[in-house]
């Protein structure tokens, strides 16, 4: 009797795997719209009761989800065109091909943890390649970037409610997940660190803010836009200056290239945070304002610089960051230091060289040809949504521009931040990327169907149908 608890347990598991298979077999996009609603929750496993095989749910449903579209796949014969386009694909393949040939090269066997680190998420756009997303797949993509970025929200308003105290005793860690900046108290929600739960706001703020403008009617687009500011609010306290960087040139590029109704809202925020900052507490404006690190990283970077002449072709993928910390961790060495930050509290920090920028990141790792590879491929998507966004109708045009912003925001953290392998960032890239395909090839080649009918759903031509 002692072990029945843990026997239900394990058949509950069981049978919720089972539906959740099933689900997936019968409709691969399933699988990826459940990535999606759940990899903003992943930080909460580490205080889940659950081992440490746990972490590997995404990979575990990404690798179902791949196997059941590779067979419910749209046959040839069933569409006119190609399932989604890729302008920047080649591009990407190039980047792909130079870091499992530098990985390899430089590592040898484990230099594929660096590879997964950098390009695992990749695999989403071969599972919309083979079941694509129809228009009411990417409706509910942006439902789940807009109920998660609200959720998150409020469960960061309760962090900053309990304080840091609280949430130790719940079994986060300081200098891990509990960290502060000065006297503040980084909000990090339902992330492993305050820069996930940052930078996803962020996303979310833009491809959902972008929507809901295009459609000020429906309800869940108000209820979006009410709690926008809420949103950025809470954001700005996880103190991550890229997430605040990418949130300001985003809106800056929607105002720009469509919602002019923004900027009154922006010069009057502007003037007020002006305004207000010589009446802030000093020890708060450094926190945002200080220049130390930014120059910490720039006598790095300017080492990488001067170390190009040597290693032309990088110093191998992997070589620094997340990646690096993966190879680290799969050889068993501990990379993690702690070191005393302001006010008496902790920062975990590895000692691995962190660039806090991701193209010195790309330089340093794959030279200036994978640099020149990376920003070919990001700006030929940038370009590529914007000329969609001028095609489409709505709703997809406001998500495609919408997503054209996420990727400028993207562009700019990247200069203070390695954006492409904080998770869940990597997963939504990938996704938003493959999603927009999805609609500029339906759209070209008519087969997409704009006003849904309940009735209809379950006959509507998608490969769960073939």
């Amino acid at each position: 009797m002692q072990h029945l608890p843990v026997v239900l347990a394990v058949l509950c598991a069981a049978v919720f795997g089972g539906v959740v298979i099933t689900a997936i077999y019968q409709r691969p996009q399933r699988g990826l719209l459940l990535l999606a609603a759940l990899t903003p929750l992943d930080g909460l496993l580490d205080i889940a009761p659950v081992p440490g095989i746990a972490g590997a749910w995404k990979e575990g449903i990404l690798a179902i989800t791949l196997i059941c579209a590779a067979n419910r796949r749209l046959r040839p014969s069933t569409r006119t065109g190609p399932p989604l386009h890729m302008p920047w694909w080649p591009a990407a393949a190039g980047l792909v091909g130079l870091g499992l040939i530098s990985a390899a090269w430089v590592y040898g066997p484990v230099g594929i943890y660096g590879v997964k680190v950098t390009f695992f998420y990749l695999f989403v756009v071969l599972a919309l390649w083979l079941t694509p997303f129809d228009a009411q797949d990417r409706d509910r993509l942006v439902s789940i970037i807009m109920t998660l970025g609200v959720i998150t929200t409020l469960v960061g308003i309760g962090q900053q409610i309990v304080g840091p105290a609280r949430l130790v005793e719940l079994g986060y860690t300081y200098g891990e997940q509990v960290r502060s900046s000065g006297p503040l108290f980084r909000t990090f929600s339902t992330f492993n660190q305050p820069f996930g739960f940052g930078l996803f706001v962020t996303m979310a703020l833009l491809v959902g803010g972008a929507v809901a403008l295009s459609d000020t009617s429906r309800r869940r687009n108000q209820l979006f836009l009410a709690f926008w500011p809420v949103m950025a609010i809470t954001m700005a306290t996880s103190v991550v200056r890229a997430a605040i960087l990418g949130l300001a040139v985003g809106v800056i590029w929607l105002a720009a290239l469509r919602f002019r109704r923004l900027v009154a809202p922006m010069l009057a925020i502007t003037a007020l945070a002006l305004v207000s900052l010589p009446f802030l507490p000093p020890s708060i404006t450094k926190v945002f304002f200080s220049s130390s690190s930014l120059s910490q990283r720039g006598s790095g970077w300017s080492e990488i610089f001067a170390s190009i002449g040597v290693h032309p072709l990088g110093r191998g993928l992997g070589s620094s960051g997340s990646a690096a910390d993966a190879m680290s961790a799969a050889r068993g060495e501990n990379t993690q230091t702690v070191t005393a930050g302001a006010g008496g509290t902790v920062q975990g920090m590895s000692s691995n060289y962190q660039p806090d920028n991701y193209y010195v990141k790309v330089l340093l790792e794959l030279g200036p040809i994978g640099l020149w590879l990376f920003l070919a491929m990001i700006v030929t998507a940038v370009i590529w949504c914007v000329q969609s966004a001028h095609r489409l109708p709505d709703p997809d045009a406001a998500f495609v521009l919408g997503v054209s912003a996420s990727i400028i925001a993207a562009m700019a953290a990247s200069l203070v931040a390695t954006y492409f392998e904080i998770f869940p960032l990597d997963f939504y890239f990938w996704m938003l990327l493959g999603a927009v395909g999805c609609a500029t090839s339906q759209h070209e080649s008519r087969t997409v169907r704009l006003h849904f009918d309940p009735g209809e759903a379950a006959s509507r031509p998608t490969s769960a149908n073939y």
